[in-house]
């Protein structure tokens, strides 16, 4: 491995308040009495002063709170990854994939979006849909599962966790029955054996869009007081799609004003003003364009701004949205000979239409680019440091999305959700291993660059062993919320992609449970083997299950 990787100790003595509570023998759970509290005020209208409490008023009784969130010292640890992926190695410029292998992974990953073979799971192969999603049997999987999301949330319901609003406030049945009846789930009835595919439903994203588990903005948090609930984990939030991604519509709610969208990725509601429809016309002409140049965005929130021409190139661009690292849009060359990419904005009926951004080489990439520890590189720098985002709330990454926005430009297409990614590739199941024997195995077994690794709800990259006090140690690159005792009754959160060890402990807060020491340890190398032909027929699934975030 090590060619690519500091050989040196870059972690940093712990400084923080745990450790320094820790070191000192003080308690261990952190917890926050309240020095003093305040008289309690009665006030009229907003309008009065707080009145003075009497001799006769009751004693306040001091209760103990339980802080459970507290900031990791990530500083500690060198988050510069010209120091992990060393520009001076010999492989740096290096293909990590074969070229046939490369190839054949990216022909798989167009086919996901734009193919018209058989067995190409397009939201536009009308062949595919007709055969695969949209008859009888798969109508009911449909339905059922939009059913039970809607159990899944019924506060009313027996068995069921119960969920808050943004007001900390539980939802009402009241709440859930409004939003079941805007889904109008009948449209979905297996009863019509015949649920036939229609070129009308066809679409494309034109702007960034959330994928939501039900027709509606309002956010569902579990227990506020519980490490790893609320803010920002609603569970209502699934993922987002990224402009100019095809889709195809399979309800639509009684207002109009959602879509339960068919995606190369995932199924799931959007609103129904990022899409817009396409005819045959459009169709052809994206198809063709991204056959001959398909491009990926390498740079973090690229604008998408109408490229002006002649008379007009003077004027301001016309900003439309941005485009998030991994976006893959239609390459062309314009008549001065700039690189730009396609991209839909719909016009005053919804119906898409093609615009162009001229993009440089530092944003816009032909697909696939070479896999290479340099280009791997070049897109950490990009992430790096960015704030986490579960189910790509703000459209930032979490986990998953972090690894699929990493691999995107290079053809290499991943499943949105953690516990599917290692499809990707050679899978080794440790999850009946010791620490130590995890460790060893991902050093003998995992390619730097080219391993992900699977715990409870999460995954991560393996960058490679590096020397910490002469011992070596897995470094990985991650998008992670934090990290949290075995009682799961707090988190030191990171909140971020970052580069981190895989330690048994960690200085900053010896009781944290170590990334490597959860009930679940998997490996998964890609390049081993190739399962992109077995992926590309593989539809997004319709019920994904919940992974709750590290």
């Amino acid at each position: 491995m090590g060619a690519n990787l500091a050989a040196r100790n870059v972690i940093l003595p712990a400084t923080s308040n745990v450790a320094r509570r820790n070191a000192s023998g003080g308690s261990r759970r952190r917890v926050v009495w309240l020095a003093r509290v305040l008289p309690l005020a009665v006030l009229a209208g907003c309008a009065g002063a707080p009145q003075e409490p009497t001799a006769s008023a009751p004693p306040v009784t001091v209760t103990a709170q339980r802080f459970n969130v507290d900031r990791f010292p990530i500083e500690h640890y060198d988050q510069d990854v010209d120091h992990w992926i060393r520009p001076d190695a010999p492989g740096y410029d290096q293909p990590l994939l074969s070229a046939q292998e490369q190839t054949h992974r990216f022909e798989a990953f167009r086919a996901r979006y734009f193919g018209t073979a058989p067995r190409d799971p397009s939201p536009w192969n009308g062949v595919w849909l007709s055969t695969s999603l949209l008859n009888a049997a798969s109508a009911q999987q449909i339905a059922d599962s939009q059913g039970r999301r809607v159990r899944a949330f019924d506060n009313g319901a027996p068995g069921v966790r119960k969920t808050y609003g943004e007001n900390f406030q539980p939802h009402t049945t009241a709440w859930i029955r409004a939003i079941e009846a805007n889904m109008a789930l009948a449209q979905l009835d297996a009863d019509h054996a015949d649920w036939p595919y229609d070129p009308r439903r066809r679409g494309i994203t034109v702007d960034n869009a959330l994928v939501r588990q039900l027709p509606t903005n309002d956010p569902a948090f579990y227990n506020f007081r519980q490490a790893g609930e609320g803010y920002p984990f609603d569970a209502l939030q699934d993922s987002a799609l990224r402009p100019g991604t095809p889709v195809y519509t399979l309800a639509r709610s009684a207002d109009g004003a959602w879509l339960l969208v068919y995606s190369p990725d995932l199924i799931g509601w959007v609103d129904a003003r990022t899409v817009a429809s396409v005819d045959d016309h459009f169709v052809a002409t994206w198809r063709d364009a991204a056959q001959h140049s398909l491009g990926a965005i390498v740079h973090a929130d690229t604008a998408l701004a109408d490229t002006s021409h002649g008379t007009a190139a003077l004027a301001a661009p016309l900003y439309r949205t941005f485009a998030p690292i991994g976006t893959v849009l239609p390459r062309i060359r314009l008549p001065d000979g700039r690189q730009a990419a396609m991209f839909p904005v719909a016009d005053v009926q919804r119906r898409a239409q093609i615009r162009t951004a001229a993009l440089d080489a530092s944003s816009l990439v032909p697909m696939p680019w070479t896999l290479t520890p340099r280009h791997m590189a070049q897109v950490m720098k990009q992430q790096i440091g960015r704030p986490y985002g579960w189910g790509n709330t703000l459209f930032y990454n979490d986990c998953s999305a972090e690894t699929r926005s990493l691999f995107a430009p290079f053809g290499v297409w991943l499943p949105r959700h953690s516990s599917d990614q290692l499809r990707a590739g050679k899978r080794t199941d440790l999850r009946a291993a010791d620490i130590d024997t995890r460790l060893r195995t991902l050093a003998e077994r995992g390619r730097p660059l080219m391993t992900l690794i699977h715990i409870n709800g999460h995954i991560m990259l393996y960058l490679g062993n590096a020397q910490r006090d002469g011992e070596s140690v897995p470094m990985t690159y991650q998008n992670v919320w934090g990290l949290s005792p075995a009682d799961n009754s707090r988190r030191n959160v990171i909140g971020g992609s970052v580069i981190l060890p895989l330690l048994k402990t960690y200085p900053e807060d010896p009781e944290a449970r170590s990334l490597a020491g959860k009930p679940l340890f998997e490996i998964s190398v890609i390049g081993s083997e190739t399962p992109a032909n077995r992926d590309a027929a593989r539809a997004p699934g319709v019920d994904a299950p919940e992974e709750m975030p590290q």
